[in-house]
């Protein structure tokens, strides 16, 4: 990495950039935290079905994406974007604040937390529609590849530490101590998108009801038959690609009989992997799409089948980051080529549709997942997935403009 490099990087030459990656960091940390913390709020205070209680939960966090994401796209590309994230931060600090009190005062029951988790995930589809519809605004035409995939690294850096730090929350402040840790990050976040000067307004659209804009974006999509194209790939390699995080913890337990601080290990490598290839992939030039989506594809797929036929620990953890980093080639270039190819005037739609799109398949591929592991070894099923996402490569090359380079 040389000088150039460094001092050309989006986050060095943009301050109202930087101050979006804060926002966007601090708040899937406290993302972390609130998964953590629900899950041991649902084992011990739940009752005697917290298990199951915990899956619906988890379903619930889902659910407003697939539902509400066509309603959130249309006004984030109609409004500021910046004041729809402030809109959306704000009411996800008053929700988590009120569950913070009941929690401290006694007075959580199980409904009120599925209302309260029903109505604190409907706000993330308008603020990841309005986050992801903005990277343009906020660099410039040249940096914007590099944008992006620093933008698809912050999940992954941010559940690095936010496991670490989210489990020392709940054992030093409890369930509601770490519930409170995770509105306090949504006022951090608050802060930093305060504070950005671009008022983010997307270019107006010529339609008035969110029928017609999502009746547009269908039309633009059946168009951009590349687009669409790789909107479809993701969809599958989704499914088949899923499946590896609770494929961790069951290696450890049926694959390799170790203990559970080896599932922290393992998913520790897995989101590093991610990280590393993701943050690294932003200081290099725009390079063939194509080329990187199925490279990332076939290295994430040999990865899983490399992880389920490790004999332990130690074959497992660079199979893992390998994984990570596959996933994260793939989510970088993908991203970059999302933000040049659809206008300003969709973004907030199409990437509202993604979202919808990977959040409505995972709950399925889990599902099947585990049905299928109930059946066959653990081993099998992920030398499977493992097999079957290396050959969708090959369908990099059906999306149109793949083979000629266009794209």
């Amino acid at each position: 990495m040389n000088f150039k490099a460094l001092t050309g990087h989006p986050l060095v030459r943009f301050g109202d950039f930087r101050r979006f990656f804060l926002a966007r960091f601090v708040s899937s940390i406290g993302d972390k935290f609130f998964a953590i913390a629900l899950s041991w709020w649902a084992v011990n205070d739940a009752g005697p079905n917290g298990p199951m209680h915990l899956g619906f939960l988890m379903g619930i966090t889902l659910l407003p994406a697939v539902v509400l994401g066509p309603i959130s796209g249309t006004l984030a590309d109609r409004y500021s974007r910046k004041t729809c994230m402030i809109v959306a931060d704000c009411a996800r600090l008053a929700v988590m604040s009120v569950m913070t009190g009941l929690l401290i005062i006694g007075e959580m029951s199980l409904l009120l937390m599925y209302l309260s988790v029903l109505t604190l995930s409907s706000f993330m589809p308008l603020f990841e529609a309005s986050a992801n519809g903005c990277l343009e605004a906020l660099t410039d035409e040249e940096s914007l590849a590099a944008a992006a995939a620093v933008n698809s690294s912050v999940v992954e850096l941010s559940n690095v530490l936010g496991a670490a730090l989210g489990g020392v929350a709940l054992a030093t402040l409890g369930t509601a101590g770490a519930f409170g840790v995770d509105g306090g990050t949504f006022l951090l976040s608050l802060l930093f998108i305060v504070m950005i000067g671009n008022p983010l307004r997307p270019e107006r659209l010529p339609v008035s009801s969110i029928e017609g804009g999502m009746k547009e974006l269908l039309l633009w999509l059946r168009s951009n038959g590349d687009v669409l194209g790789y909107l479809c790939l993701f969809g599958g390699l989704n499914f088949f690609a899923a499946p590896l995080m609770v494929s961790v913890p069951m290696m450890v337990k049926y694959g390799f009989d170790g203990p559970v601080s080896w599932v922290a290990f393992l998913e520790g490598s897995l989101a590093l992997g991610s990280v590393v290839v993701a943050m690294s992939v932003s200081f290099l030039s725009p390079g063939s799409v194509s080329r990187r989506v199925f490279w990332g594809i076939l290295t994430t797929g040999l990865a899983m089948a490399a992880f389920a036929s490790s004999s332990g620990f130690a074959g497992g953890v660079p199979s893992v980051f390998v994984a990570g980093g596959g996933l994260a080639l793939v989510n970088a270039a993908a991203m970059g080529y999302f933000q040049r190819r659809v206008p300003d005037s969709m973004r907030g739609r199409f990437f509202a549709v993604l979202t919808a799109v990977a959040y409505s398949v995972m709950p399925a591929a889990l599902v099947v997942n585990g049905v299928v592991c109930q059946i066959w070894p653990v081993r099998a099923v992920l030398a499977a997935d493992g097999a079957i996402v290396a050959l969708m490569g090959a369908l990099v090359w059906r999306v149109p403009g793949a083979i000629s380079g266009r794209n």
